[in-house]
């Protein structure tokens, strides 16, 4: 028998866009990176926690790490995505606990190497996997309005406005160490993955990230999908941050993935 072949490795087209909404500062931070010579990438979204001085800067910790992880991996991402993962969680973490006392973030980050996405999650920044216009999986929230969910007090369309949404009990930085929800799961060509803050999935329904990315492709259905977000949340909408990846597009949008990803890093910096 011959032995079997690794599967083929998917281009990913991406999209990102930002919107600072009605906030005095923008504390959302998003970065896609990439290996050289590879298709493999990381992608992160992180949310600074308003409720916390230096929010911010909590972020912008979280996409420093990433961005210095995959340039300097102690364990490479493609030999063990897991417990690289796990690595660059706890590095995040004390990233931000050295540098702060007040400091906190949310992080959602996905490795995609060939058929494989692997992630990870802490809070309420969320990753999306869908195929064929069907949702396949998402993260769950570390919040209270996950946990009323969870035990039916709530159905999943009263999330976004419950008043207690707000309300996590995981994130990076502080002194309880991160406990990250972590797996893995099958990609095809065609799907969608959606990383987002939730001034995102606040205001915009899982239906708008498949259709409008379908109708206007990644990179123009994030900005799009982010003004919608900021324009619904009116005078006190949240940041709303927006990763779009689409798998299995042809080879001439590759170099916009290059572009995109020059110097291992394309970061998205913006402050109020």
């Amino acid at each position: 028998m011959s032995p079997i072949q690794p599967s083929p490795i998917h281009p990913w087209e991406p999209g990102a866009a930002s919107q600072q909404g009605g906030r005095h500062e923008q504390q959302d931070r998003w970065g896609i990176f990439q290996l050289p010579g590879q298709q493999a990438l990381l992608a992160v979204v992180a949310d600074g926690m308003g409720g916390h001085l230096d929010g911010a800067l909590g972020a912008q910790l979280v996409i420093d790490a990433a961005r210095d992880f995959v340039q300097n991996p102690p364990i490479p991402l493609p030999v063990d995505p897991a417990a690289a993962l796990d690595h660059l969680c706890q590095r995040m973490h004390d990233s931000i606990n050295h540098r702060s006392e007040t400091a906190r973030s949310t992080v959602v980050m996905v490795w995609l190497d060939r058929d494989r996405a692997h992630w990870l999650n802490l809070g309420d920044s969320r990753l999306y996997h869908f195929r064929r216009g069907r949702r396949l999986m998402r993260t769950r929230d570390h919040s209270a309005v996950q946990l009323l969910m969870d035990m039916g007090e709530i159905d999943e369309s009263q999330m976004a406005t419950h008043p207690a949404q707000n309300r996590l009990y995981r994130c990076l930085g502080g002194e309880e160490s991160p406990k990250a929800d972590k797996g893995q799961f099958a990609v095809q060509p065609g799907d969608l993955l959606a990383l987002c803050s939730d001034g995102v999935w606040e205001h915009i329904a899982e239906t708008e990230l498949w259709s409008v990315a379908a109708e206007h492709g990644p990179a123009a259905a994030a900005r799009l999908l982010a003004e919608q977000a900021a324009r619904r949340g009116g005078t006190t909408a949240d940041n709303a941050t927006l990763v779009l990846l689409r798998a299995g597009v042809t080879g001439d949008r590759a170099p916009w993935l290059r572009r995109l990803s020059a110097g291992l890093t394309s970061l998205f910096d913006r402050s109020g």
